[in-house]
Protein backbone atom coordinates (compact mmCIF):
# COMPACT_ATOMS: atom_id res chain seq x y z
CA UNK A 1 0.00 0.00 0.00
CA UNK A 2 2.87 2.33 0.85
CA UNK A 3 4.70 1.71 -2.60
CA UNK A 4 1.31 2.40 -3.98
CA UNK A 5 1.06 5.43 -2.42
CA UNK A 6 3.96 6.74 -3.30
CA UNK A 7 3.58 6.15 -6.72
CA UNK A 8 0.24 7.95 -6.86
CA UNK A 9 2.22 11.04 -5.31
CA UNK A 10 4.82 10.89 -8.41
CA UNK A 11 1.74 10.50 -10.76
CA UNK A 12 -0.43 13.13 -9.68
CA UNK A 13 2.39 15.71 -9.23
CA UNK A 14 2.94 15.63 -5.43
CA UNK A 15 -0.57 16.94 -5.05
CA UNK A 16 -1.53 14.44 -2.11
CA UNK A 17 -5.56 15.16 -2.28
CA UNK A 18 -5.41 13.86 -6.01
CA UNK A 19 -3.07 10.91 -4.45
CA UNK A 20 -5.45 10.32 -1.97
CA UNK A 21 -8.58 10.28 -4.51
CA UNK A 22 -7.08 7.96 -6.86
CA UNK A 23 -5.87 5.69 -3.56
CA UNK A 24 -9.77 5.61 -2.88
CA UNK A 25 -11.50 5.63 -6.01
CA UNK A 26 -8.89 4.72 -8.37
CA UNK A 27 -6.16 6.33 -10.84
CA UNK A 28 -9.06 6.31 -13.64
CA UNK A 29 -12.01 7.73 -11.83
CA UNK A 30 -9.08 10.79 -11.63
CA UNK A 31 -8.14 11.21 -14.91
CA UNK A 32 -11.58 10.65 -15.82
CA UNK A 33 -12.67 13.39 -14.06
CA UNK A 34 -10.40 15.92 -15.40
CA UNK A 35 -7.34 15.40 -12.66
CA UNK A 36 -10.35 16.27 -10.33
CA UNK A 37 -11.05 14.48 -7.08
CA UNK A 38 -14.04 12.64 -8.46
CA UNK A 39 -17.79 13.36 -7.05
CA UNK A 40 -18.05 10.20 -5.22
CA UNK A 41 -19.39 10.45 -2.14
CA UNK A 42 -17.22 8.16 -0.21
CA UNK A 43 -14.14 9.53 -2.15
CA UNK A 44 -14.85 13.42 -1.43
CA UNK A 45 -15.29 11.93 2.21
CA UNK A 46 -11.79 9.76 2.57
CA UNK A 47 -10.02 13.20 1.28
CA UNK A 48 -10.45 15.47 4.08
CA UNK A 49 -10.43 12.51 6.74
CA UNK A 50 -7.20 11.25 5.96
CA UNK A 51 -5.65 15.20 5.30
CA UNK A 52 -6.68 15.79 8.53
CA UNK A 53 -5.08 12.61 10.07
CA UNK A 54 -2.20 13.19 8.55
CA UNK A 55 -1.78 17.07 9.45
CA UNK A 56 -2.63 16.01 13.05
CA UNK A 57 0.74 13.32 12.79
CA UNK A 58 2.52 15.91 11.18
CA UNK A 59 2.12 18.22 14.12
CA UNK A 60 3.09 15.80 16.83
CA UNK A 61 6.82 16.59 18.37
CA UNK A 62 9.35 14.16 16.92
CA UNK A 63 11.38 12.04 19.68
CA UNK A 64 14.90 11.82 19.26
Amino acid sequence: GALYLKFLIDRFGHDIRLALAAYNAGEEAVDRNGGQIPPFTETMAYVPRVLKIYKQLKELPRST
